[in-house]
C-alpha cells in the first residue's frame, strides 16, 4: 500500500504536542496519526519509517468516533520533534 493511503492525517492536540518530547527527563517520542481503518500496525509502521526517514519501536491503534487512530513510539536514536517538522503541520 501507498504511505500516504495508509496514513490519513497527522492527529494534532495539545496531548499529542506534549507526547513529541524527548528529553533528558521526558522521554514520549511519539507521532500521532489518523490512519485507514484497514491499516495494520506493519503496515503504520512502514509507512511511517519510509515517509519520515526514521525506525518505529512500537505502533499502538485504536479505534475513536474519528475514525482509527495510531500513535507511533520512535526507536532510540531518532526525535519525534524533527520528524514532525517534516509535515509542516507541528
Amino acid at each position: 500500500m501507498n504511505p500516504y493511503d495508509i496514513i490519513i492525517s497527522p492527529w494534532i492536540t495539545e496531548k499529542s504536542m506534549e507526547a513529541r518530547r524527548n528529553d533528558e527527563f521526558l522521554s514520549i517520542n511519539r507521532l500521532e496519526f489518523i490512519i485507514h481503518k484497514t491499516a495494520t500496525k506493519a503496515d503504520v509502521a512502514a509507512a511511517v519509517e519510509k515517509l519520515f526517514d526514521v525506525k518505529v519501536s512500537k505502533v499502538n491503534t485504536r479505534l475513536t468516533k474519528h475514525g482509527k487512530h495510531a500513535s507511533v513510539k520512535l526507536a532510540e536514536g531518532y526525535d519525534a520533534e524533527d520528524a514532525s517538522m517534516k509535515l509542516g503541520a507541528f
